[in-house]
């Protein structure tokens, strides 16, 4: 399925409730698949981070989802749209697996949702996408997890609707090696399955280049001392990767400054976000320069769904001045959950055969480029090669360029030292 639309935001919200999504129910106990015709109301259960590292997560999934839904008469805890009631129930995560694993039974087991959105981290999405290949009549599309080997499970009832870690590293490494002219890059990065992942799609790209790595620190989620590990950096390192994200990435930055790290910074896709970036006022020396990947644009940046979305965005409860990685991921997947619904009618009927149909040929124009889906029901998109500059006394994530159509490819990295 192809939807031509431009889908931009300004439109919608001023269409407000005429801009229907035919959505009709599922079966009155949800989480069943088996819609009777007897129920209007769709339940969706959403999974996000509201403790740990990431504890913003929640807020920043609230946001995205209240763009969605006000553009459509809602709020951000469902609403009538064309006519169906669509109930929105959110489960708090603390970023771990096991916590993931115990709220996904809970909205499934317990509160019988027809649907479970989310969720944020790598670990919890590795957890999420087990779970959802026991409850084969439940569809599951993924928040921001991005892992590789999430859809490559065989779970044909998961969808995700961006690309994975992998993939947001496409490009930068061949940069930092031909442009940059890094040879020899040290690692700090957490020790879980996304930052293997985006550690290993940059260091793949950057030592196939020629490029050397002159260690690996591998740290603790919520580590808060940087200063060993920074004093052990090599001194012929021309660069560091910073693969820390949150709390993390914005303590290693004010500490990059306050032990005089003078070289410049490689980052992961979450170490030079908003969230890091609107922290500490007194980290431009060490952020400034900084190179990184991921699916969120800079500066710069011109597609006319774009603004639309930013200007939705900074009017959510406890918004960034900018949107999050998070926030614009949990948007892109929930505005295509909303569009694959909307092609299929509301019909959850045939273990919701129809949704998934849809879902997996959906199409369509988002605020960062093209969405199109894979076999495995991955998405392939546009990425985007980003620069921290110094503008007027502002930290700003400049683009560089852009990638468009960037596809999935079959490595799944693991935690390793030297080149992958």
């Amino acid at each position: 399925m192809m939807l031509n639309k431009k889908k931009g935001l300004a439109p919608a919200i001023a269409v407000g409730v005429t801009a229907v999504l035919a959505l009709a129910g599922c079966s009155a106990g949800g989480g069943t698949g088996g819609q009777t015709g007897g129920d209007d109301t769709i339940k969706i259960g959403v999974l996000a981070t509201s403790e740990g590292n990431l504890a913003f997560g929640m807020g920043e999934a609230k946001a995205a989802i209240g763009v969605a839904m006000e553009a459509l008469g809602g709020t951000v805890d469902g609403g009538e749209v064309g006519g169906k009631k669509v109930e929105i129930i959110y489960a708090g995560t603390d970023g771990t697996s096991g916590s993931a694993q115990t709220q996904v039974k809970k909205l499934v087991e317990n509160d019988g949702v027809d649907i479970v959105f989310g969720p944020v981290s790598g670990d919890e999405g590795e957890a999420v996408v087990q779970y959802a290949l026991t409850v084969p009549e439940v569809t599951f599309v993924n928040g921001s997890a991005s892992p590789v080997g999430m859809t490559l499970e065989g779970a044909e009832n998961f969808f995700r609707f961006h690309g994975d870690s992998a993939m947001w590293m496409g490009g930068l490494g061949t940069y930092a090696y031909d442009t940059k002219g890094y040879r020899k890059i040290y690692s700090i990065a957490e020790d879980y399955s996304f930052p293997y992942d985006n550690a290993g799609g940059f260091f793949s790209e950057f030592c196939a280049a020629g490029g050397e790595v002159t260690g690996n620190a591998w740290v603790p989620v919520g580590t808060t001392d940087y200063a060993t590990i920074i004093s052990q950096i090599p001194a012929d390192t021309d660069a560091v990767y910073v693969g820390l994200g949150g709390a993390d990435a914005a303590s290693f930055l004010s500490q990059a400054v306050t032990n005089g790290v003078k070289l410049p910074l490689v980052g992961g896709s979450i170490a030079v976000d908003t969230t890091a970036l609107s922290g500490d006022a007194n980290i431009a020396s060490a952020a400034v320069g900084t190179i990184t990947g991921g699916p969120v644009p800079g500066a710069g940046y011109d597609n006319p769904e774009w603004q639309p979305f930013v200007d939705a965005y900074v009017t959510q409860p406890d918004a960034f001045p900018s949107p999050t990685i998070f926030s614009i991921l949990y948007y892109n997947s929930f505005e295509s959950l909303l569009l694959g619904l909307q092609e299929a009618k509301g019909d959850l009927s045939d273990n919701q055969s129809a949704l998934r149909a849809a879902l997996g040929s959906l199409e369509w124009d988002s605020p960062t480029g093209r969405i199109s889906m894979d076999k495995n029901r991955q998405a392939i998109v546009d990425n985007f090669l980003i620069e921290v500059k110094d503008e007027n006394g502002k930290l700003t994530q400049v683009n560089i360029s852009e990638a468009t159509g960037v596809k999935q490819g079959t490595t799944v990295y693991d935690r390793f030292e030297g080149c992958p």
